[in-house]
């Protein structure tokens, strides 16, 4: 028989939908999505995109939101055990270790149901959370009847919390990746392969909100001093934020030949990567990094952050990415250098990313999903 589970997310976005839609559809868990919040502040996430109608039941609840510059709002919602209640769950998933988690856990203690954490944290992220943060994640973890990690650094945090390795799935996070896949292979040649004779210039391509944890005057003040001829390259920066102004500035002072298209509609997302040689992730905090499993789908040659959750899992050194320290401006600047002068290598790490993609279906994500909350809810049961 089905196992009913409330999942609370923080806010709809595109790219969890392909995950929720799978778990309906198999069929082993009925999902219930109560989003804690119908929009982030600050986020430039148009409501259109995402999608009215879905295979699972869900609803979104009001809340509070503090804002946090470049980051996700700390959110507390209302109505969380009204929403828990009315969806009668055998399982609960959460977020994080924040307020709707202790909730939850209150909710679920008083009724025998489970509470398991959906975490992107990695130990890289320790850095930027106060000791009271920290002491709560380290009171609660081991409460929770499991974590499901987004990425391996994930579950070695997890690990490190005091949750138990028999407690721990990992689940890399959602991503369309079949979509961007399939509009990515509809051009011809792989996405990121070149050629020899190929004259245009190299497109290398970031996606994501212009602020400051994506480090993208660094990407650019790379850029410039790698001294690439005219014609030779070119950076587009995909997405929107309060640093447009200052970035755009700074690669017209810097003669860097750059381009801001706007953030990237989800139907267009496979198209956008297509038309890219290589893809750059150089955030200087990046709990996980969508964009380079997309980049990996769409068949891309990887930059990537050491400190981003998906570095190790989707980004892997010297099979599809080259991996570097963000703060390493030198080290930037040779990767650029790297991509944009050796075809041979950008068909390598192309091939590569496609070999990682293969490696990660999603199909696996949804599996661990199933396991977490099969096994939480059995142990309630």
């Amino acid at each position: 028989m089905p196992r009913r589970v409330a999942i609370l997310p923080p806010v709809p976005v595109p790219y969890r939908e392909p995950l929720f839609e799978r778990l309906a559809e198999r069929g082993r868990v009925v999902p219930h999505v109560a989003y804690l919040s119908t929009a982030q502040a600050g986020w430039d996430q148009p409501g259109e995109w995402f999608p009215a109608k879905h295979s699972y039941s869900s609803e979104a609840l009001r809340s509070w939101q503090r804002t946090r510059p470049g980051r996700s709002p700390v959110t507390v919602a209302r109505g969380v055990g009204r929403a828990l209640s009315g969806a009668r769950p055998d399982c609960v998933v959460t977020w994080e270790f924040g307020p709707a988690t202790w909730r939850a856990l209150v909710w679920g203690r008083r009724r025998g149901v489970a509470v398991v954490v959906f975490s992107e944290l990695t130990p890289w992220s320790d850095v930027g959370l106060s000791r009271l943060q920290l002491r709560v994640h380290r009171a609660l973890a081991p409460r929770v009847a499991g974590v499901i990690a987004a990425s391996s650094q994930g579950a070695e945090r997890a690990g490190r919390l005091g949750v138990s390795s028999e407690g721990i799935e990992v689940a890399l996070q959602a991503a369309d990746i079949e979509a961007v896949a399939a509009a990515a292979g509809k051009g011809g040649a792989p996405a990121g392969a070149g050629s020899e004779g190929d004259r245009s210039a190299v497109r290398v391509l970031a996606v994501g909100r212009l602020v400051p944890d994506k480090n993208l005057e660094e990407l650019l003040a790379a850029f410039a001093e790698a001294g690439f001829e005219e014609g030779e390259a070119e950076l587009e920066l995909r997405g929107a934020g309060p640093l447009e102004g200052p970035l755009r500035a700074q690669a017209e002072r810097l003669g860097v030949p750059a381009r801001f298209p706007g953030p990237v509609p989800p139907a267009q997302l496979g198209e956008v990567y297509a038309a890219a040689d290589a893809l750059a992730l150089v955030s200087t905090y990046e709990p996980f990094g969508v964009t380079l499993r997309e980049g990996a789908a769409a068949g891309l040659p990887l930059i990537a952050s050491v400190r981003a959750g998906a570095t190790g899992d989707v980004a892997v050194e010297g099979e599809n990415a080259l991996v570097l320290d963000p703060t390493d401006r030198a080290a930037i600047t040779v990767a650029l250098r790297r991509v944009v002068r050796d075809p041979a290598l950008r068909r390598q790490l192309a091939a590569g990313s496609r070999a990682v993609t293969q490696r990660h279906p999603l199909e696996a994500d949804v599996e661990a999903w199933e396991r977490a909350v099969l096994r939480a809810a059995g142990a309630s049961g």
